[in-house]
């Protein structure tokens, strides 16, 4: 039964979506099916066209829909991702954005609440603002080597000269719930064109090669969900070398030996702060990776985001309560920021 306001979930199909429009809708059958309904009868009231693709889980996030929902991708006016493995960086659906073909993405393990209570009711407008500043104040334009530290044994640090993207400070009158391409900060190359949603960070694809050290993720992890046990990551020249703990690291082990290729071992290929005040903790990486003042990492592809790595896999793993410096100076402590988010030092 669906109930409860579906007002914020409106906005990125009012944003992406006209009259006339083929819409396509990708989900499966371990999603929550109140989520892709709700979507399907907005889509029919804006007046455009929906069509339902239903199919069974992927085997990982990242890994491509049916062939058949694949060429379609390529044929939509606007493709929505809802399946419960995330899709944005799969090929087919790098390839429909590079065909032009924008991209909602709202895909992982979520739930209808999760589109009518916290990440998803923030002020977006204000997150774009946070992330022009995060790039400025807490990296800044020539910022070299970030480490980063955290109450559970995380203690790595990695490169990122030339990496550091500023994303534009954007008019009253833009739209943030429209899919734009990430072009437009710098990133030469990405074929993302996308609206994610319910979202809130920054981005920096580390260089690869760089990482050293200890990653600990303690809170959440792509396929994996909500970790019972924080998973230990040895990390020597930009590669994951040990992967050790409890039964999540045993999962994570098994996961990447199964579904993943050499590439999927590189690692951090993504590092980025969440700047959503109002994401909770809800075991999904849709919203989890976005509370403020946390840190998610990746592994595997990054470049769609600014990065070379190609791979089949891409996960991210979160730290709650980071600490981080960035050419030797702490800018966060404990998940809270040491400089201003609103103003540019």
């Amino acid at each position: 039964m669906i109930t409860g306001t579906l007002k914020y979930l409106r906005r990125p199909f009012t944003a992406n979506v006209k009259a006339g429009d083929q819409v396509l809708v990708l989900t499966d059958t371990a999603q929550d099916p109140r989520v892709w309904q709700a979507s399907l009868t907005i889509v029919a009231d804006i007046g455009a066209e929906p069509t339902l693709a239903m199919f069974d889980p992927r085997p990982a996030d990242y890994y491509d829909p049916p062939a058949a929902v694949a060429a379609a991708m390529l044929k939509a006016d606007v493709n929505v991702l809802l399946a419960s493995t995330a899709m944005l960086h799969s090929p087919a659906s790098m390839a429909s954005m590079a065909a032009g073909v924008p991209t909602i993405c709202m895909d992982g393990k979520v739930t209808l609440e999760m589109f009518q209570y916290g990440a998803a009711t923030e002020d977006y407008h204000e997150i774009s603002r946070m992330k022009h500043y995060t790039a400025l104040n807490v990296f800044g334009e020539d910022a070299k080597e970030v480490r980063v530290t955290s109450e559970f044994g995380t203690d790595m640090t990695y490169g990122v000269a030339g990496r550091i993207f500023v994303p534009p400070l954007r008019p009253a009158d833009w739209d943030p719930f429209k899919a734009y391409r990430r072009t437009e900060e710098g990133r030469e190359g990405s074929p993302m064109y996308a609206c994610l949603f319910p979202t809130g960070e920054f981005n920096v694809p580390p260089l690869e090669g760089t990482g050293e050290g200890t990653f600990v993720i303690d809170l959440t992890m792509h396929h994996l969900g909500r970790i019972d046990h924080p998973i230990t990551l040895k990390v020597r020249e930009g590669r994951i070398v040990d992967v050790t703990g409890g039964s999540d690291a045993k999962r994570l082990r098994d996961h990447l030996e199964n579904y993943g290729d050499d590439n999927a071992y590189q690692f951090p290929t993504e590092a980025s702060v969440g700047l959503n005040r109002r994401a909770r903790i809800v075991g999904s990486q849709r919203e989890d990776k976005n509370i403020l003042g946390a840190m998610h990492f990746g592994l595997g592809t990054n470049s769609d985001v600014g990065g070379t790595v190609h791979s089949n896999l891409h996960m991210d793993g979160v730290v709650l309560q980071p600490t981080l410096y960035v050419d030797g100076e702490k800018r966060i402590d404990n998940g809270r920021f040491l400089v201003p988010l609103d103003r540019e030092l």
